[in-house]
């Protein structure tokens, strides 16, 4: 299912005059970036459109290091339209301060189309033609884009990667059903007036995450048919894996924490769905270590599993431009199943730690 739903998405959109594409607005909202947002500057300021044809609009969360002082010194050098606010409400009185910290970004934006990135992305020159070339049908209303780990090379970031990859592909497919279940507020685009037709973030402020996601949904379900997923490799937006096992499980149980508030009918089978898949292939392996005279029959229906992932992960990973290795596909495979089940678990101790930040789940 997954694989055909990510075989059949248009593959590409056609290209644009710079006359034809409309004024855009790029938002993101930045915390404790320094060492990364000259990265993402020196991406936008390299875009292949016309720098009078997009501003760029950066709101800082209450950083605690010197990204604004970074971001203000590029600004001093660089021909682009770049404004810095400050997301100036007290995070103490915020839920989701990024949720906030976008909402004024976009209420200063004077773009029809706003496009949604973070502040430790790196992108290739055509990124925004792409992005907006995706709204070249005037029912679509918000586009996810495609979103890549890269970097590192650690074991850990590999196999982060590789699971990124398949979140990916699964919510690109979903997409194409018309039930668009997951995106990535890396890479994401949609109209103005979209935003305001839905009320923003409104519904959602007692959550810290989400940003994303809950914004796609209620525009699924105000518009219909007006979610696509961009599959063109000139819009794929590149950020780093964790760079340990533990901002790994915090990231994870951030994630995991909005699956209950999820807005589609019946998002709750997915979960409970993977979690009796999980819980499966865990008896298959405990099945095969105390009553052998069943390992042909598991083991063909592992095999089967194994086959369908692989063909799937290859094509992600193919469009993503990222290297494919079988041994950290084998070894993902064995272990995602524990490490599914320990973040279910684990999303369920209500605390988790962002951006120097301690959110509630």
């Amino acid at each position: 299912m997954m694989v055909y739903g990510w075989n059949t998405i248009k593959a590409s959109y056609k290209r644009e005059n710079s006359g034809d594409l409309p004024y855009v607005s790029i938002v993101v909202a930045v915390r404790n970036e320094e060492k990364n947002i000259h990265r993402l500057l020196t991406c936008l300021s390299e875009q292949s459109m016309s720098h009078d044809q997009f501003e760029i609009i950066l709101i800082d969360d209450n950083s605690e290091d010197r990204t604004a002082e970074e971001i203000s010194k590029f600004k001093s050098t660089a021909k682009l339209n770049l404004q810095l606010l400050k997301n100036d409400i007290s995070p103490d009185k915020l839920t989701s301060p990024k949720k906030n910290a976008l909402k004024k970004g976009i209420e200063a934006a004077k773009g029809e189309l706003i496009i949604l990135t973070d502040g430790d992305c790196w992108f290739e020159k055509d990124w925004l033609k792409s992005m907006i070339s995706a709204f070249n049908n005037e029912k679509t209303m918000f586009v996810a884009g495609p979103v890549a780990l890269k970097g590192e090379g650690t074991l850990l970031s590999r196999i982060q990667s590789m699971e990124f990859s398949s979140l990916m592909g699964t919510g690109a497919a979903m997409i194409r059903y018309n039930y668009p279940l997951m995106c990535n507020g890396a890479n994401l685009a949609f109209r103005k007036l979209a935003f305001y037709h839905v009320d923003g973030y409104e519904g959602n402020e007692t959550i810290s995450s989400g940003d994303d996601v809950f914004l796609m949904q209620k525009i699924h379900t105000s518009f219909k048919n007006s979610v696509s997923f961009l599959k063109d490799q000139r819009a794929i937006v590149a950020s780093k894996p964790q760079s340990s096992l533990t901002s790994l499980i915090h990231q994870r149980k951030r994630w995991a924490s909005k699956w209950n508030q999820y807005q589609l009918p019946f998002s709750w089978f997915l979960p409970v769905f993977l979690f009796i898949h999980y819980i499966s292939f865990l008896a298959c392996i405990v099945t095969i270590a105390f009553v052998p005279q069943y390992v042909l029959e598991i083991s063909l229906l592992m095999m089967i599993k194994f086959i369908l992932d692989y063909y799937m992960l290859k094509k992600v990973m193919d469009f993503c431009k990222l290297r494919f290795q079988i041994s950290i596909f084998l070894l993902s495979e064995l272990l995602y199943p524990f490490y599914a089940l320990i973040i279910g678990i684990l999303v369920h101790f209500r605390k988790y730690q962002w951006k120097g930040r301690i959110h509630n789940v």
